[in-house]
């Protein structure tokens, strides 16, 4: 990977930490990384107590799948570095403390349904992670990986949620609709009303695919990158 492809990678994973925060989705807690080329190392932003809405490239670590955790690194860093191992085709993920997820999580069966064709990626059967803990070490995340296997949303009882993609755009773009996706079903099942979800299987992914274009995708991150811009920094600023 050039120096230049690597800048690039940097400037857009930090970019998603700050959308990931605008939304609320990430803040003292969560974390989003990339994959990169050649599938042995990865990058990832500052943990716990670094601002989010502030991250630039510089920030990042850029670790290999081996490395263990240090000071400054996300708490569930493991998180990361097992999917990236297990599942090199999952470019991108991210763990978000969002808080309609956290409150789907508490819910004895997680819907299936997706209200909004921005959601069609979401599982016909959403992966419920039971284990009462934050995710530490290498087995524990792994546990958590094979349970998500390659699925786009995995729910954390009581925590929050995994989300994968195949790249860091299509990550930040699922972390946000898999939010509305849960704000609008517990709505919708506090009014105690029947209601007409999008069609499930493959009938879901395939409207979907007409909707996540390339096209789209590019307008939806230029859209969200001009909002969360930092000034420039160094010499002549």
């Amino acid at each position: 990977m050039s120096a230049s492809d690597l800048d690039a990678l940097k400037d857009e994973l930090a970019t998603a930490a700050r959308i990931l925060n605008r939304h609320g989705l990430i803040g003292m807690f969560g974390h989003i990384s990339v994959l990169q080329p050649g599938d042995r190392r990865y990058l990832v932003h500052p943990g716990a107590g670094s601002r989010k809405d502030r991250c630039r490239p510089s920030d990042l670590f850029d670790l290999d799948l081996d490395e263990e955790w240090k000071p400054g690194h996300p708490l569930e860093l493991y998180m990361h570095s097992e999917m990236h191992r297990l599942y090199p085709e999952v470019r991108s993920c991210a763990h978000v403390h969002a808080p309609y997820l956290t409150q789907l999580s508490v819910l004895a069966d997680i819907p299936n349904d997706s209200l909004t064709l921005n959601a069609g990626f979401w599982p016909d059967r959403v992966p419920v992670y039971d284990e009462p803990d934050l995710v530490r070490d290498r087995e524990t995340a792994q546990r958590l990986v094979r349970l998500q296997g390659r699925d786009t949303v995995c729910v954390l009882r009581w925590h929050g949620a995994m989300v994968a993609a195949p790249s860091i755009r299509q990550a930040v773009v699922r972390c946000i609709h898999a939010e509305e996706n849960a704000r609008l079903l517990l709505g919708t099942m506090a009014l105690g009303r029947r209601i007409v979800p999008l069609m499930h299987g493959e009938e879901r992914k395939a409207m979907y695919a007409k909707i996540a274009t390339p096209k789209h995708l590019a307008s939806y991150w230029q859209f969200e990158s001009s909002l969360v811009e930092l000034a420039p920094t160094g010499p002549g600023v």
